[in-house]
């Protein structure tokens, strides 16, 4: 059969993986002293709209368009309101914001919008839906020093006895080949490199292979088998059709679920998981795997969210020599404790942007990178 798009081998080295994007993932959320963090600023009834940051901050730097291509002005654009501890938007301020009836458009709207599952097209109210970078152009970045010591979620640990390995060869700096097998997250949705919008962030995939080479002076050849829309079925049989297990490799990225979620049957997901990890394992023993659980998608899109543990319980009974668990799940938990959904989306109901790309290459790229990367 004729092989799929994707897929083409990309090589990073320490002299071609230098960037602001590569630098973010390596100054990750648990230890950092200044952090990018995106707003969508929301507005409810007669309140001025607002936009909550997560950590506390010492002091806010700077507040940008997410392209990086406009500076706001603190009092005229922004202001930072102490009591209710969260950045609030004058009246004229050049800032964009959704009220509650633009975020769940009527359906027979024109605002671009997609329905609810199960839901009639032409009734009710859906959600603002933007594949491309609708979501990034109307979202800002805050540049600000957070108050030490705040992250209160879950932090990766460095692999080296899990991945013994994978971690080995980079610390003796000799090369690695790293596939990723996935879905449209994994694809590269909703990275601004992807929807060929400013800064251009890369995907996740894509900015661990840099980072990694970065941060452990060894040569990184990646291939990226993601597709949109897929589930874990579909990388079976990819894995099999193509026979991508007869390639000589040492490390397999999957993370598939944002889509398998639908099914609810966590028991198919893992066996289709475990099905991609014995094809490999059986052509070559010693590749190793990080799992990727999935971000949590939108609840107000009526996303069964008490699925997405259930397939992160999955993933986890997998686990063992040769195979890790990164839980995306959790850190997005954590994350909208303080944060909207719409903080964080590229497109509305289930895709990252250029700050989610970079959460899941600082929680991966922790587990291949030992502690002097992050000097």
């Amino acid at each position: 059969m004729p092989l799929l798009q994707g897929g083409e081998p990309i090589t990073f080295t320490s002299q071609n993986s230098s960037s602001p994007f590569v630098e973010a993932a390596l100054n990750p959320l648990w230890k950092t002293g200044q952090l990018r963090e995106p707003i969508l600023f929301l507005k409810e009834g007669d309140e001025p709209a607002s936009g909550q940051l997560l950590f506390p901050p010492e002091e806010i730097l700077a507040v940008e368009s997410a392209t990086r291509e406009v500076q706001f002005k603190e009092g005229s654009d922004y202001r930072w309101d102490n009591a209710q501890q969260k950045l609030v938007l004058p009246e004229g301020s050049r800032i964009s914001f959704l009220t509650q009836e633009e975020l769940y458009p009527l359906m027979t709207s024109d605002t671009p919008k997609i329905a609810k599952p199960g839901a009639p097209k032409d009734q009710g109210r859906g959600v603002y839906f933007d594949n491309k970078d609708g979501y990034h152009q109307m979202q800002v970045e805050v540049i600000y020093k957070p108050q030490a010591n705040q992250w209160k979620g879950p932090e990766p640990s460095y692999a080296e006895t899990a991945l013994p390995r994978t971690t080995g060869l980079l610390k003796q700096k000799q090369p690695v080949k790293i596939f990723l097998l996935g879905d449209s997250i994994s694809e590269g949705y909703n990275a601004s490199a992807f929807t060929k919008a400013k800064p251009g962030c890369p995907a996740y995939g894509e900015l661990v292979a840099q980072t990694v080479a970065a941060g452990s002076g060894s040569e990184i050849t990646f291939r990226n088998f993601a597709v949109g829309g897929w589930q874990a079925s579909q990388g079976v049989k990819r894995v099999q059709d193509e026979k991508l297990a007869e390639e000589k490799l040492d490390l397999v990225i999957i993370a598939f679920g944002m889509n398998d979620v639908w099914r609810k049957d966590a028991a198919a997901f893992k066996t289709n998981i475990k099905a991609m990890i014995d094809a490999f394992r059986e052509s070559q023993p010693e590749t190793e795997f990080i799992l990727v659980s999935t971000m949590l998608g939108n609840e107000n899109w009526g996303m069964p969210m008490d699925q997405f543990y259930s397939y992160r319980e999955a993933l986890r009974e997998l686990t063992g020599s040769g195979i890790v668990l990164v839980d995306l799940t959790e850190v997005w938990e954590t994350l909208l404790k303080r944060k909207t959904f719409y903080d964080l989306t590229g497109n509305g109901v289930n895709h990252p942007n250029d700050f989610g790309h970079i959460i899941y290459a600082q929680w991966i790229c922790r587990m291949l990178l030992d502690d002097s990367a992050y000097q």
